[in-house]
C-alpha cells in the first residue's frame, strides 16, 4: 500500500473547507514511459481510522474533468482505470491509501492538488501545510520520489525528512536502515543529506520539527533531514538507500512557520 498523509489548515487559517483534488494514477503512467505501472489502482481517503471517501476508476465525470483542468493536472482518459476524488475537507490530518484491485502491485503515483485559485488566497485561507508518503524503497526507478510545489512571494522554509530506522519504533518492519535524501529542482540538485545528526544545522532541524509537531528523531539513528528555504517553484525529494539498500521509508515535507 502506498500511504500518503497530508494536513490542511495553517496558522491564521479559518475553518472554511478546503477543496482538493486527489488522484491515484497507474495505467496512464505508461503515457510518460513509466514501466511496471499498477493496472487498476484504488484510492481511499481516511481521517484517522475512518474512511470518508473511496474511488476505483474515476469515470471521466464532468466534476472531475473540471477539477483536473483547474489544478493544471495532466489529463486522464475517461475510460482509464486511474482513480480520483475531489473532496472539500475541514482543517486537519488525512491519509490517502492507494492499493491495487485484486491485490495487484506496481508503480503508482499519488497526487494532492489545492484547488483554491491563486487570486482567492488570503492570509486566513486554509492551505496544504504538510505531505508525507510511506512505501517500499527499491533501486533505480523504484526509489521513493515526492514532488511538491510552492507558490506565493518570497521564500518558504520547509522541513524535509527521510525516515527509515525510526519507523521501527512505530512497529513498522523491513525498514530502510540508512535512507539518503536528495532535493532537486527539475534535474538540478539543490541539497543532499545522509544522517541528519551530522548536519551543521542539526539544532535548527530539531527546532523546526518541534514547531511543526513532527515526531522526534534520535541522533543515534541514520534518518536524514534537510531544512532549505525555497522560492516558488516545483521540487522533488528523492529517497534511496545507502549503498543501494532497500526497505520501507517515509518521506515528509512540512511548511515551517
Amino acid at each position: 500500500t502506498l500511504i500518503v498523509g497530508f494536513s490542511t489548515g495553517g496558522i491564521g487559517a479559518s475553518a472554511t473547507n478546503k477543496s482538493l483534488l486527489l488522484r491515484a494514477v497507474g495505467p496512464t503512467l505508461t503515457s510518460f514511459g513509466v514501466p511496471g505501472e499498477i493496472a487498476d489502482p484504488r484510492a481511499e481517503l481516511f481521517r484517522g481510522s475512518t474512511s470518508i471517501g473511496v474511488n476505483d476508476n474515476w469515470g471521466g465525470t464532468a466534476a472531475l474533468v473540471s477539477a483536473n483542468a483547474s489544478a493544471g493536472a495532466f489529463a486522464l482518459p475517461a475510460a482509464s482505470r486511474d482513480s480520483a476524488l475531489a473532496p472539500a475537507l475541514s482543517s486537519g490530518g488525512y491519509t490517502l491509501n492507494v492499493t491495487g484491485i485484486g491485490g495487484t502491485t506496481g508503480v503508482a503515483l499519488a497526487e494532492i492538488y489545492d484547488l483554491t485559485p491563486a487570486a482567492d488566497f488570503r492570509s486566513d485561507t486554509p492551505r496544504l501545510t504538510n505531505a508525507s508518503a510511506r512505501s517500499q524503497v527499491g533501486t533505480g526507478g523504484d526509489i521513493l520520489i515526492a514532488g511538491f510545489t510552492l507558490s506565493g512571494q518570497g521564500t518558504r522554509t520547509v522541513l524535509i525528512r527521510a525516515i527509515g530506522p525510526t519507523l521501527a519504533r512505530f512497529g513498522v518492519t523491513g525498514v530502510l536502515d540508512d535512507p539518503v535524501l536528495k532535493v532537486f529542482q527539475g534535474s538540478v540538485p539543490l541539497a543532499e543529506n545522509d544522517d541528519w545528526a551530522r548536519s551543521a544545522n542539526a539544532a535548527q532541524i530539531v527546532d523546526a520539527a518541534a514547531k511543526v509537531g513532527a515526531f522526534a528523531l534520535s541522533s543515534a539513528e541514520l534518518d536524514s533531514s534537510i531544512l532549505p528555504s525555497l522560492p516558488a517553484g516545483g521540487y522533488t525529494a528523492q529517497i534511496s538507500g545507502f549503498d543501494n539498500a532497500t526497505g520501507v521509508a517515509l518521506v515528509e515535507i512540512y511548511e515551517v512557520p
